[in-house]
């Protein structure tokens, strides 16, 4: 036992390179999955194909995408982050690496399983993929959960944020499995439009944006220089979020316009709220040198996640006026202005501010000053044209699927780009430590062998 009081005992993270593997993992699925699908989903159809192989892939696309790419890398940043937003140790870390390798390969079965589930062995490995991706899913609630405990029974906002990202996790996990494993014994491969739009909703909004939004709480008051939000108005947003989440998967699930309606606009409400809290700051910043470059893609996410919010306010209330459910397409258009112009942004711009391989490469190799503009214009062009333009209703049908074409495009060579650099950055890091120990252990060996005074 220490003798060291518990309340100023450092949280444990369970090793400093806990998120590893699920960041690797992330960008695999997203760069080789994801984001290829993105292009030659659009490139199938210009070239005259369109028929039930391609709706089942595009609904593996938005599946790898939402749970692939961007929940891996939130599971993996939530990872090594949880103990700190709770201040409490890291529980069930055993639980870790067999929770990820059943999501994981829930993930490719789900992906080679589905468009082929009118035959018996891939309807098989369909509903395998899905039962591992629900046990792996449990398992992080489990985690998150104990190791969040003390943050959420707290309502401090960040934990009480992270904490509903896994709940959102399991629950799109369980309808996941169950309409899945429906899907499989029917000999279909395509889920209904309700049943996919909700299962992206919640993990898109549920999940993506909770672990988004609890992690900027914690550190855009620190890149910034304002003064973190105040934990009632914090509170209140995280539960008026989780309550747009469920309202409008519910309301979607069941065919009922006013609810799917009054959850997007009361999404859309909450999403404002947020952005007038990050961005109170305005265009100052506190970050070091080295880090100012990322300033500039930090704010086009901010812009896009306000637009976001207003699209969907608009949406909400034109619905609610007119007694119609939303737009199929427009909301499409925004779910994917949010995907890339948000969450693929913000993942590739808070990596490189809070990941230990990019603070090595900070101090060892400083980064080129292009990387922030360049991240935040190329993905927001990507963004607009997947994103804006449809919803502005430009472009006629051939036009669309080229924007479409073209912004999978960029997306994905941003991302490989991103991957590149993550990679190499871990190299030098683990080199980086190395070293550091080196030199420890041989000032220690030094310092040892100095003959004592007296």
């Amino acid at each position: 036992m220490s003798d060291q009081p518990a309340s100023s005992r450092r949280p444990a993270r369970g090793g400093d390179d806990v998120h590893v593997p699920f960041i690797v993992a992330s960008l695999l699925l997203g760069t080789f999955g994801g984001f290829t699908l993105a292009v030659s989903l659009p490139i199938e159809v210009l070239a005259g194909s369109l028929d039930r192989s391609w709706v089942a892939h595009a609904q593996v696309h938005g599946h790898l995408q939402a749970v692939g790419f961007a929940g891996l890398f939130v599971l993996g940043m939530g990872l090594r982050l949880a103990p700190h937003f709770a201040r409490n140790e890291f529980a069930f870390q055993g639980l870790v690496r067999p929770s990820f390798i059943l999501v994981v390969a829930g993930l490719l079965a789900r992906a080679l399983g589905q468009p082929l589930a009118e035959y018996p062995p891939f309807a098989v490995l369909l509903v395998a993929g899905a039962a591992a991706e629900l046990i792996g899913a449990l398992g992080f609630f489990t985690i998150f959960t104990a190791t969040l405990g003390p943050g959420v029974r707290g309502l401090q906002p960040p934990a009480l944020l992270l904490w509903f990202a896994t709940f959102w996790f399991a629950v799109q996990a369980a309808f996941g499995a169950w309409w899945l494993i429906t899907l499989a014994a029917d000999g279909e491969t395509i889920l209904s439009a309700a049943e996919n739009h909700a299962l992206i909703n919640m993990q898109v909004f549920g999940m993506v944006l909770s672990a988004i939004l609890g992690v900027g709480m914690r550190t855009f008051p620190t890149f910034f220089g304002m003064p973190a939000p105040k934990q009632g108005a914090a509170v209140t947003g995280a539960l008026l979020l989780a309550t747009g989440v469920a309202a409008w998967t519910v309301g979607t699930v069941i065919d009922q316009p006013p609810l799917e309606n009054g959850g997007i606009a009361l999404l859309g409400v909450t999403i404002l709220g947020a952005v007038v809290i990050f961005g109170a700051g305005g265009w100052r910043h506190r970050m070091a040198p080295a880090s100012r470059n990322f300033v500039w893609a930090l704010r086009p996410v901010l812009l896009w996640l306000g637009f976001v919010g207003l699209t969907l306010l608009l949406a909400g209330i034109r619905g609610l006026a007119s007694g119609d459910a939303p737009s199929a397409t427009g909301l499409d258009a925004i779910r994917h202005m949010f995907t890339v112009g948000v969450i693929t942004l913000a993942i590739v711009a808070m990596a490189q501010l809070m990941l230990p391989e990019f603070a090595s490469e900070r101090i060892a190799h400083p980064p080129s000053q292009w990387r922030g503009p360049a991240f935040g214009a190329a993905l927001s062009l990507a963004a607009l044209l997947r994103g804006a333009l449809p919803w502005a209703d430009i472009g006629d049908g051939t036009e669309y699927y080229r924007m479409m074409a073209v912004a999978g495009t960029i997306a994905l060579l941003a991302v490989a780009a991103f991957a590149f650099l993550f990679l190499r950055a871990r190299r030098r890091h683990v080199a980086y430590v190395a070293n550091l120990s080196a030199l420890r252990s041989r000032g220690a060996s030094l310092t040892m062998s100095e003959p004592r005074s007296g």
